[in-house]
């Protein structure tokens, strides 16, 4: 069956412009579902490992911004149309995700050789919903974890009931949208920097790409969405192996050589990352075989498309770190950011004004902890007298403070 589109990914982003998500969810959910439509036939050799396509991407957003579950309808509503992608419950309990897993089945042929496997994608709008209560979701996040690795061959669980079972062939795909603060809720400190959230692609946006008053849906987006849904049956008869071009092979490993995961020089310096970039390479490679398979059905993986999953991968993680702002071993992690974000947004606020916004979120003696933590940080800086040089207790971002006083002494 002949593809009607140069760019499966390019073209849903085209599709979902005229929306209010924010165009770096509507780039990730593509990839998500150009993914999910991949399942496990398909593959990277790298010696004795093999990397499959899929994902674990977390949109995130505060409330009402962005547009994270607009995103996720759009492409869930043309993964619908696709027959053997197999789709759980938003909100289930391991063991049911289990058995969604196990049921989740499909084959395909490889050289004559036909091969099972057990395929599912998670959608959830509201993943803290999905994971549960940290104090209650400890061996959820075990599970999806370890399900990750896209294990070949049987990978085996208990249960009370009938004992030990057997899924073939497991892979796991992640679609979800969340808060910050969510997140918090739902993330033991233990999780943080290791386990889960070192696989999963946090896909951070501040804010949406426009205010759409009556999103119309015209006729060329009717016809885009047709091509969309015929193409993406295309994609998911693509299998088997795909092997560097010796070209793409030669610069990846001098990329991959020059790669230093605990750089002092890369974009997040948090140590709670330290899990994440060891898998950024991984990542790499997983995004540069799905742009490849939203365009041929060639099994060669040639460097441009290797270049560009960097720079995708590298356009998230610029802005990863706002996600684990409030995730965070300190019980004051979550007002730390409110608090930054109020200041960021004013530019500079007295502290009563400050104060009379966040209330109800930071008490007055919680207060001195969280603004003493932003202070010694030196993402904020106080004063302690107004614009107008009335007496008052002032805090001003770097920026801003920089701006008004210039060389000044504070």
């Amino acid at each position: 069956m002949a593809r009607l589109l140069s760019n499966w990914i390019q073209t849903y982003v085209e599709y979902t412009k005229e929306t209010e998500s924010a165009p770096i969810f509507h780039r990730w959910v593509a990839m998500s579902i150009v993914a999910a439509a991949l399942s496990k036939k398909i593959w990277l050799n790298l010696g004795r490992i093999k990397v499959f396509p899929n994902m674990y991407v977390v949109l995130v957003a505060e409330p009402g911004i962005a547009r994270k579950s607009q995103a996720i309808s759009y492409g869930v509503e043309l993964m619908n149309e696709i027959d053997n992608i197999f789709m759980s419950a938003d909100a289930i309990t391991k063991e049911a995700l289990l058995q969604d897993l196990e049921c989740a089945k499909g084959t395909f042929d490889d050289q004559g050789i036909n091969r099972g496997y057990c395929a599912l994608n998670i959608v959830s709008k509201e993943f803290e919903s999905f994971l549960g209560q940290k104090r209650e979701n400890t061996k959820m996040l075990v599970l999806l974890t370890d399900l990750f690795d896209s294990h070949e061959g049987p990978w085996r669980y208990r249960t009370k009931q009938s004992g030990s079972n057997v899924i073939n062939n497991v892979f796991l795909n992640i679609l979800a949208a969340t808060t910050p603060e969510s997140l918090a809720s739902s993330f033991p400190s233990s999780a943080i920097g290791g386990g889960l959230t070192s696989r999963i692609i946090f896909v951070w946006s501040s804010g949406g790409h426009k205010k759409i008053a009556y999103p119309a849906f015209t006729q060329k987006m009717m016809d885009m969405r047709v091509k969309l849904v015929h193409d993406l049956g295309v994609i998911a008869r693509v299998s088997g192996n795909y092997t560097f071009s010796p070209d793409a092979r030669d610069r990846w490993e001098k990329w991959y050589g020059f790669y230093n995961e605990r750089s002092p020089d890369r974009i997040c310096k948090d140590p709670a990352f330290h899990g994440w970039y060891s898998r950024k390479p991984m990542y790499i490679l997983k995004v540069a075989m799905i742009l490849t398979a939203s365009k041929t059905e060639s099994m060669s993986l040639e460097w441009k498309e290797i270049y560009e999953a960097v720079e995708v991968v590298i356009e998230a993680e610029k802005l990863m770190g706002k996600t684990f702002s409030a995730i965070g071993r300190s019980d004051v992690a979550p007002d730390v950011d409110l608090v930054k974000t109020v200041i960021g947004q004013h530019g500079s606020i007295s502290e009563k004004e400050l104060l009379q916004i966040i209330w109800r979120d930071v008490d007055s003696n919680k207060f001195d902890n969280v603004i003493n933590t932003i202070l010694k940080a030196g993402e904020a800086k106080r004063t302690y007298q107004s614009k107008t040089g009335k007496a008052e207790i002032r805090y001003w971002m770097p920026e801003a403070w920089k701006k008004e006083f210039g060389k000044k002494k504070e």
